[in-house]
């Protein structure tokens, strides 16, 4: 079972902001050293990110962040930010290669103006 999170953004969370969160979680030395794609998959329904083969994150397509609720329905007691208008579902390991996508996750919300909730 994969490690869950949740980003609320004011934009939503794209191809484009998972490859600058690698430019910015990833050293230039380690960018130089280390096989990445970002690929979407599925027509854009989700997004991953691969390191070395492995995945490290993957990103469910954005949506509008539910009514409250929805939201309390579908994530308990996790409240969003009043300005977030934008939810996304993400995945990652809990192999030791996860806490690169945990870092990700948290540098493109924070890119799209928001903050990820790890749900567990």
């Amino acid at each position: 079972m994969p490690r869950s999170s949740v980003a609320f953004t004011r934009e939503p969370i794209d191809i484009a902001a998972l490859a600058e969160a690698v430019s910015t979680v990833l050293t230039p030395e380690e960018l130089a050293a280390t096989p990445i794609e970002v690929r979407p998959l599925d027509d854009g329904a989700a997004a991953q990110v691969v390191m070395l083969d492995r995945v490290v994150l993957t990103v469910l397509r954005p949506r509008l962040v539910p009514a409250p609720t929805e939201l309390a329905r579908v994530y308990g007691a996790v409240e969003a930010p009043s300005d977030a208008r934008w939810s996304t579902d993400c995945f990652t390991t809990w192999e030791p290669e996860g806490v690169i996508g945990v870092r990700l996750i948290e540098a493109a919300a924070a890119a799209r103006g928001g903050a990820a909730v790890h749900l567990g």
